[in-house]
């Protein structure tokens, strides 16, 4: 038998004497498939053949592309049962640490911390060991530490063959990253931002992450959405991102959002979903659906929030200890809110890893979507406790900005809801000044409406037309629709009833366009209180038709399958089907091929008495 060269091998009695091995050999010389084999392996005892380290490496590699990471990380723990050279262990311990580090971080730190020991300075494989190690290292909460590889890693690359300068540089940012989420280093980032721009000014890399630290750094400033918005359009130029890049983009795409640059999120958003493709990485797919969620809540699609939000979740599943939960689920319980999906909302927020609140910023966001869910259900006291904890958060982390998150409005209806009138007034002032001087329209009509409520009277009309207009401006069709209704109220006060009807029935129809079913039972209590009679909600016809739903079937109509609209949309195909489902029903067509003539005059389904 060949055991082949240097091998370290055990008794070949032990060998002879295990049934499970030898059917493990039979099955390789046969060339079976390789985790047919490793199938055997896995209970046979360890012999050091050089072939049993590469059925179970290659065993290993086929389950991940698989996407069945537990019998991957079984293969590879089978393969560090033999007796190997340190080597070969390194290598095994690597691909094992790289496997773990989504779903098992604090076990890939004890396999990919053993496996740099053994690997020599020089070594390649340490260029993908120390990103993953140091990302494993930070979500086990370990920041400091991972810092520490980053900076250690990238000053031995340095120093070695310029060719590994580019490496160098992408661990720097790397670090950098990492500093800025960890609020104990956050003091370091200045630093780094000027020891990047010295040592790497023409680096992509470089430029990409420190425009998008910068532009991150500035929403707690006194800089104005223009200047932000140039700091994180500089991040997102040039190819699609990859590496530690993505997270860089991932920065930029939050802060072009917050501060009104939805065309320019929206194109950004679309080359990156036609670029990925099933086997994309986990980390470009996460930024791509989270994104797709606020875009669609912000601009009213309540819907496409929900699905693509639920996409996120999904996908952040097989993530343990990464931090964008904590938004992700924020975001997609907002959504939820507006659909009055109230029972699906609090149970997302009871899940552990959302229960626990750890003192990272992102879990501010949690706070404030928490603070929606009690508002919605009346309990004033528990929002208000949630809201004054958020920005106590928003200050510390000096993330302080009502376009990332409006807490000190929230806070002031929360207030009056109490009864509290001095605290509302201090806190939506403070917001409204803080809206103007950073000048993103949507953040300023919600401040706005704020005050308005708040000031009610002549003063209060004013503002909350200001809201209106500015939340028009923005395209952010839930809160003009918000807007309006709140607005009629204080016209109905003032005595001009007619106009409060008008006004109340826009709010109305927009909050139904977009799904929002909240807001439209608020809308349709305050037509009654106003003496009106409403119609009931339109169930057929292109007007009964979702935000979601209408542009599903738009591309359906255009000859889309369901599939390139899943690609297009970046949301599941099961998702188109149930919209061109509830589409069908609500156009009174039977399928796909009466779509084109159903959607392409809508003015003609909306006004079915003008018909000639």
């Amino acid at each position: 038998m060949d055991r082949g060269a240097g091998a370290i091998t055990v008794s070949e009695p032990c060998e002879r004497s295990c049934p499970h091995y030898q059917t493990a050999r039979g099955l390789h010389d046969q060339d079976a498939p390789p985790e047919e084999t490793a199938g055997h392996l896995l209970t046979a005892v360890p012999t050091g053949m050089p072939w049993v380290l590469s059925v179970l490496r290659a065993a290993a590699r086929s389950a991940t592309a698989r996407d069945d990471s537990g019998a991957a990380i079984r293969y590879l723990l089978r393969a560090l049962r033999e007796p190997l050279p340190d080597d070969d262990r390194a290598l095994v311990l690597g691909e094992l640490g790289r496997i773990e580090a989504g779903g098992h971080p604090a076990a890939a730190v004890r396999h990919l911390t053993e496996s740099l020991g053994l690997l020599t300075e020089q070594a390649p494989q340490r260029r993908e060991i120390v990103p993953v190690l140091a990302d494993a290292l930070a979500r086990c909460r370990r920041g400091c530490q991972a810092a520490e590889l980053l900076d250690r890693e990238a000053r031995a690359l340095a120093r070695a063959e310029p060719s590994r300068g580019d490496l160098a540089v992408h661990l720097d940012v790397q670090r950098l990253l990492t500093d800025l989420d960890d609020r104990t280093r956050r003091t370091q980032v200045d630093r780094t931002v000027a020891e990047l721009e010295a040592a790497g000014p023409h680096a992509s890399v470089a430029v990409r992450g420190v425009a998008a630290v910068r532009a991150s750094l500035a929403l707690g400033t006194d800089a104005d959405a223009d200047h932000v918005a140039a700091q994180a359009r500089r991040a997102l130029e040039g190819e699609l991102p990859q590496g530690v890049t993505v997270s860089a983009a991932e920065l930029a795409v939050q802060a072009l959002t917050w501060c009104d640059r939805s065309s320019e999120v929206a194109a950004f958003l679309d080359r990156m979903a036609a670029d990925i493709q099933e086997d994309a990485p986990l980390a470009s797919r996460i930024l791509v659906s989270m994104s797709r969620c606020e875009c669609a809540y912000r601009s009213g699609d309540v819907p496409t929030a929900i699905d693509a939000g639920r996409d996120a979740l999904d996908l952040l599943s097989a993530s343990r200890g990464n931090a964008r939960v904590a938004p992700a689920t924020a975001a997609l319980v907002r959504a939820l809110v507006e659909a009055a999906e109230f029972d699906e909302a609090t149970r997302l927020l009871a899940r552990p890893d959302c229960a626990r609140l750890e003192p990272d910023w992102q879990w501010t966001h949690l706070l404030e979507a928490r603070a929606r869910l009690s508002l919605a259900r009346g309990q004033a006291d528990d929002a208000l406790h949630d809201l004054l904890e958020c920005g106590r958060r928003q200050l510390a982390w000096r993330r302080d900005n009502p376009a990332v998150l409006p807490w000190r409005s929230l806070a002031a209806l929360a207030h009056l809801a109490l009864g509290e009138h001095g605290p509302a007034e201090r806190l939506a002032q403070e917001e409204l000044d803080q809206a103007r001087s950073f000048g993103a329209p949507r953040a300023l009509g919600i401040s706005s409406r704020a005050a308005g409520l708040v000031a009610r009277g002549p003063r209060g009309r004013r503002l909350l037309e200001e809201s209106v207009d500015l939340l028009e401006q923005a395209a952010a069709t839930v809160e003009q629709a918000r807007s309006l209704i709140e607005l009629a109220t204080l016209r109905h006060e003032a005595g001009h009833t007619r106009v409060a009807r008008d006004l109340a029935h826009r709010g109305r129809h927009l909050a139904q366009h977009c799904s929002a079913a909240s807001l439209s039972a608020q809308a349709l209590s305050r037509l009654r209180e106003f003496g009106a009679r409403p119609r009931t909600a339109c169930t057929v016809g292109v007007e009964a038709l979702t935000a979601g739903e209408r542009r599903v079937a738009a591309l359906a109509a255009g000859g889309l399958t369901n599939r390139e609209i899943a690609q297009k949309l970046f949301i599941t195909q099961r998702t188109v089907e149930n919209h061109l489902t509830n589409g069908f029903r609500k156009l009174g067509i039977a399928g796909r091929r009466q779509l084109p003539e159903a959607v392409q005059s809508p003015e003609a389904v909306q006004n079915p008495d003008t018909r000639g």
